[in-house]
């Protein structure tokens, strides 16, 4: 049987009776995965990941319950300004050792919280989980603000910046010819 490796790779068997515990800020550079995405990690408005979380034994399957917070830069969606957004998340998770299913049967029954996620060999790589979840609490299109003024679609300023007259400005329609043009009724 192998051994506990680090804090975050368990193998289940071995999680004490009373079980296991984080409160940890875990390192960006444990988080970002370059098999699993690529991030701008070098962004200074990048934060470590806060984490909390519990793993019980509960009648031969084992909960995993916490949650993680951590800054991230992104760019918003009106003005496309660079900004630290807070994600956070929970975590709700139940394992049992045995038999893995086919991904897709896996899936049907977590969906359905009838059965908890088999692992094999007893295996738990918890970064695999703050990563997945990470994921699932991504949002494609984030605002600085919601009052972000967004950017002038004539001119392109950002009108949290500053202001334009392109609003003052009447411009030509291109079918203003036909404005006085007669038709036959």
């Amino acid at each position: 049987m192998k051994s506990q490796r680090d804090k975050f790779n368990l193998i289940l068997q071995e999680v004490a009776r009373s079980g296991r515990q984080w409160n940890e800020v875990v390192p960006l550079a444990k988080v970002a995965d370059k098999s699993f995405a690529d991030l701008n990690v070098k962004s200074p408005l990048f934060g470590d990941m806060n984490w909390k979380a519990r793993l019980e034994a509960d009648d031969g399957q084992f909960v995993l319950t916490g949650s993680w917070q951590m800054d991230v830069p992104r760019q918003c969606g009106r003005c496309n300004a660079e900004f630290a957004l807070n994600m956070s998340g929970d975590v709700d998770v139940t394992y049992a050792i045995g038999q893995s299913k086919s991904e897709e049967e896996q899936a049907e029954l977590q969906l359905t919280g009838e059965e908890p996620e088999m692992l094999e060999n007893g295996e738990l790589n918890v970064l695999d989980v703050l990563r997945e979840h990470f994921w699932l609490a991504w949002q494609p299109l984030v605002v600085c603000s919601e009052n972000c003024k967004g950017l002038c679609l004539q001119c392109g300023i950002d009108l949290n910046q500053g202001s334009c007259d392109c609003h003052k400005k009447v411009k030509e329609n291109a079918f203003a010819a036909l404005k006085d043009f007669k038709f036959d009724a």
